[in-house]
């Protein structure tokens, strides 16, 4: 008996507090992410409670991660020990010994029998706390009177709290919920699909907040442009009206919900595994015990969650787990339903959002209200101005490396970088020009601009009409000049037709210019913290240590001190050549470089 209180006093410990963390962390969760239902905390505490009983069972699958130099994982440490522990409770039995003879190596029938007689007390002491006096569970399942079941609304327990009510089968119990006999996988899918649609609300406003504003006519691209005045068709880039702010919005949303379907994925073969009777593991296979009907009537079930049908937005569909296209086939708007699942209109769950999107090819205008249709029905639209050099001006000339739009494409980008400066195979070899690269392979990662002043330059087109061409005008003369980048892609490849919509060239003002290579290059500075150094300095000297780590410390050093430090060198002297100091508005005009950065 000894052994056995002891494990139910451990377990009533471990579960308060759980409660207590529980409560702290949801408060904050709920905050950012609310669901508008007033019962995530009971809810909360159920899913918990079921974890626990998992452990206890013998059930969980979750296996943990191995620390240093240590053969096994903490979870293991706590599956043998509680091995030993009901070792020892078998040992202290007397009559009821010889029911368990057949298990005594994991002892699981022993082990589900002690989570049956002490789950009560155990929810007892999870829900242990005054601040759920008025908590209630989501859904009746308490005895009640003739009318049906009832809600716990008291402590998130059936009764007063106190006192058992009579529940499923008329058993006597104070715990209203059964998650603990619902297949861990089964709830973790169910936990994820709310996680996700709570998050996914969220940031589907964000994104529209700093993508969309019809009552100011802004309609920006996912990498920062104003599409009501940008023009791919000619060449022209423009920024401005808080487009920025796009690009900031929607980087993360996108790696975001490439990440989740790649974890849906996953999930979703995990229930055919199951369900179609794949091979697994004894925990696994204590854990997956449980009557589950197909995969498309369950996923059915999760889209049908109150929080996954509150996301009504009709430029984005709504959510149908069921639905989703996990083949290879390609999807309207670029990319594969397969790998990332993102673009398929009609499937709108893992929609990378209508909001992200480049700007059509001639733009984009408000009609009627405030919807907004593309400037024109076709892609070739190549009237309107634009500028070239005079003879014989050369520019400043400054060559810029590549920057990645989101999250896999920085890191290649950086790669790819670091393959010229310390060899491909990682050994500190290197295989280009570590200033720049001069071989064929560094020259792939760079762009090449020249940026001019407004007296260098002539207008081409001059008398075709475009809408924004004064202003445009206005616009280069007062924000240091034009910035030109020739299109390699179009030269080498032989499109020279007229009708091809492709531009010879690119054209920024070096007002956009200027902000585009800050926002990249803090985007990639944020790649290199995150992904690449922070766990290389996480020591005492605060110093890269394994080969790996000193690998990477050494490309940084190249890429923040030679390479971008030469990029920004050449940006400041163009900077100090521009016309129109002293001429106030939203350009580089007045102000010191040092100035611009801290606005």
């Amino acid at each position: 008996d000894k052994a056995r209180h002891n494990l139910l006093a451990d377990v009533c410990l471990a579960a308060n507090h759980e409660g207590q963390s529980i409560k702290t962390h949801l408060e904050q969760y709920d905050a950012e992410y609310p669901s508008g239902s007033g019962h995530t905390t009971c809810t909360a505490l159920a899913r918990s409670f079921a974890d626990i009983g998992d452990i206890i069972r013998g059930k969980d699958l979750y296996f943990g991660k191995k620390k240093k130099k240590q053969n096994e994982t903490e979870r293991d440490q706590l599956e043998s020990k509680l091995k030993e522990i009901f070792k020892k409770i078998h040992g202290e039995l007397k009559d009821a010994k010889k029911h368990y003879e057949g298990d005594t190596t994991n002892y699981y029938q022993l082990r589900e029998d002690w989570w049956t007689a002490n789950r009560e007390t155990v929810w007892k002491a999870l829900t242990c706390s005054d601040d759920l006096k008025d908590a209630s569970y989501f859904r009746a399942t308490c005895g009640g009177d003739r009318q049906g079941p009832s809600v716990a609304r008291n402590q998130c327990r059936c009764g007063d709290g106190d006192k058992p009510k009579s529940g499923k089968g008329g058993e006597v119990t104070i715990v209203p919920t059964y998650f603990d006999y619902v297949p861990q996988y089964l709830r973790w899918f169910e936990e994820w699909a709310e996680d996700f649609c709570r998050k996914k609300n969220k940031k589907l406003q964000d994104v529209k907040t700093n993508c969309l504003d019809e009552t100011k006519g802004k309609y920006c691209s996912l990498n920062g442009y104003d599409c009501t005045k940008t023009k791919l068709a000619i060449g022209k880039y423009r920024m401005g009206n808080q487009c920025i702010s796009c690009l900031y919005a929607c980087n993360p949303y996108v790696d975001w919900i490439n990440n989740q379907k790649e974890q849906f994925d996953k999930q979703k073969q995990k229930y055919i595994n199951v369900i179609n009777g794949a091979p697994v593991s004894g925990r696994q296979k204590g854990g997956a015990r449980g009557k589950c009907g197909t995969v498309g009537e369950f996923l059915e079930k999760l889209s049908a969650e109150d929080v996954c049908k509150k996301i009504t937005d009709e430029k984005e569909g709504k959510i149908d787990f069921k639905n989703v296209n996990s083949g290879s086939a390609s999807v309207p708007g670029g990319g594969t339903s397969g790998a990332s699942g993102t673009n398929n209109e009609k499937e709108g769950t893992f929609y990378r959002s209508k909001y992200c999107q480049p700007c059509p090819h001639c733009g984009m205008k408000k009609k009627n209200g405030n919807e907004w249709e593309n400037k024109s029905e076709t892609d070739n639209c190549t009237s309107g101005k634009l500028y070239k050099p005079k003879n014989g001006q050369d520019g400043t000339k400054i060559e810029i490396l590549k920057s990645g739009e989101g999250e896999t494409e920085i890191k290649e980008k950086l790669e790819e970088f670091c393959k010229t400066q310390n060899g491909s195979d990682g050994s500190g070899v290197a295989s280009g020009d570590k200033n720049g690269g001069s071989n064929s392979r560094s020259k792939e990662l760079y762009q090449e601009w020249k940026c001019y002043q407004i007296g260098e330059l002539t207008k081409v087109g001059e008398g075709e009409d475009d809408v924004d061409d004064l202003e445009y005008d206005e616009q280069v003369k007062n924000a240091g000049g034009l910035c030109i980048l020739e299109n390699k892609n179009k030269k080498e490849k032989g499109k020279e037709k007229e009708s091809d919509p492709e531009p010879a060239e690119f054209q920024k003002t070096f007002h956009d210019f200027f902000y585009y290579w800050v926002a990249h290059m803090l985007k990639d500075s944020i790649h290199w913290r995150t992904k690449k150094l922070e766990k290389c300095l996480k020591n005492e000297k605060k110093k890269c240590g394994n080969q790996q780590c000193k690998v990477d410390c050494d490309c940084f050093k190249n890429w923040i001190g030679k390479k971008k430090k030469k990029e920004w060198d050449k940006i400041v002297q163009h900077f100090n050549t521009q016309d129109g100091f002293g001429k106030q508005g939203e350009f580089l005009g007045q102000f010191r470089y040092d100035v611009v950065l801290k606005f």
